[in-house]
C-alpha cells in the first residue's frame, strides 16, 4: 500500500510538471537574468559542467522563435573554488530580431575554515534590446554562510556601461546579495536570490536590484527542469529604456 501511495505521489508530481511545461512557456517574454548562485558546487572537489537550454516557438499568424543556451563550468579544490558561466539567447518574431543578448561571468572563491570566504569576479553583458550595448563589471567581496542553505554576499564593484549612443558611464557600486534554498519535496526545490547594487556616490538615485526564483524539478542525477522567474529594476537606466523588466522561462539542464 505504501509503495502504491508513493508511486501515486510521483505520478502526480510529473503530471503537474507536464502541465507546467505546457503552460509556462507561453508566458516566456525574454531571456532570464543569470543567477550566479545557481548550482554552486560548494564544498565539492573536482571539475563539474552543466548545460541548459530553453526553447520556444510558434507557427501560424505569428511566426516566432526563442532560444537560450547556458553553460556552466566549475573547478574546485580544497582551498580555491572557481566557476565560469556563459549564456547566449535570441528571440525572433516574424523574422524580425526582437531580443539578442550574451553574458559571461567568472568568479574565484578563496576557501578557509571560517564561514567567510573572499570572492573576486568579472562579468560582461551585451543586450542592445535592454538599451545598453555592453556592461563590464569587476568586483571583490565576502561571501558569508548564514546557515546550511542561506548565503549573504557583501562587496564592491566597478561598472562600465555603454549605451546605444556609445556613451560610457563608469560607476562604483556596493554589491549585496542574499540567497536561500528550500526543499519542498524529495525531488522539488525552491531557490531565491536577491541582488542590490547601489551607487556609492548616489545610492538614493542610482541603484540596480533584481530577484530570481527557481522551482527545480530533479528528474535524475543528471537532468533537471526549472521554472525560473526573474525581475530587474534599474533606477537610472540607459536613454529610452524602461526601469523594470520581468522574465519567466523554463530551463532543461544536463550535468555531465
Amino acid at each position: 500500500m505504501i509503495g502504491k501511495e508513493y508511486s501515486l505521489q510521483i505520478l502526480n508530481k510529473y503530471i503537474f510538471l507536464t502541465l507546467a511545461l505546457i503552460i509556462f512557456p507561453k508566458l516566456l517574454v525574454a531571456e532570464a537574468i543569470v543567477n550566479v548562485e545557481d548550482s554552486r558546487k560548494e564544498g565539492q572537489v573536482g571539475f563539474y559542467s552543466k548545460a541548459s537550454v530553453a526553447l520556444n516557438g510558434t507557427r501560424g499568424n505569428i511566426h516566432s522563435n526563442f532560444y537560450s543556451v547556458n553553460l556552466r563550468l566549475d573547478n574546485n579544490s580544497e582551498k580555491l573554488e572557481s566557476f565560469l558561466i556563459m549564456q547566449k539567447s535570441q528571440r525572433k518574431r516574424n523574422q524580425a530580431l526582437m531580443a539578442d543578448s550574451s553574458f559571461v561571468h567568472g568568479r574565484l572563491i578563496f576557501i578557509n575554515e571560517s564561514k567567510y570566504s573572499t570572492e573576486f569576479f568579472i562579468q560582461q553583458g551585451k543586450n542592445p534590446f535592454r538599451r545598453y550595448a555592453q556592461r563590464d563589471v569587476l568586483g571583490v567581496g565576502t561571501r558569508i554562510a548564514l546557515s546550511e542553505t542561506s548565503r549573504l554576499g557583501l562587496g564592491v564593484l566597478y561598472e562600465d556601461e555603454e549605451d546605444l549612443q556609445a556613451l560610457s558611464t563608469e560607476t562604483e557600486r556596493l554589491a549585496v546579495y542574499l540567497h536561500d534554498k528550500f526543499n519542498i519535496s524529495e525531488n522539488i526545490d525552491l531557490s531565491a536570490t536577491l541582488y542590490y547594487q547601489p551607487s556609492l556616490n548616489q545610492y538614493k538615485d542610482d541603484f540596480k536590484t533584481s530577484i530570481i526564483t527557481s522551482l527545480d524539478f530533479t528528474v535524475n542525477k543528471n537532468v533537471k527542469i526549472s521554472l525560473v522567474y526573474s525581475g530587474f529594476y534599474d533606477s537610472a537606466p540607459p536613454i529610452n529604456a524602461i526601469k523594470h523588466d520581468e522574465q519567466l522561462t523554463t530551463n532543461f539542464s544536463y550535468s555531465f
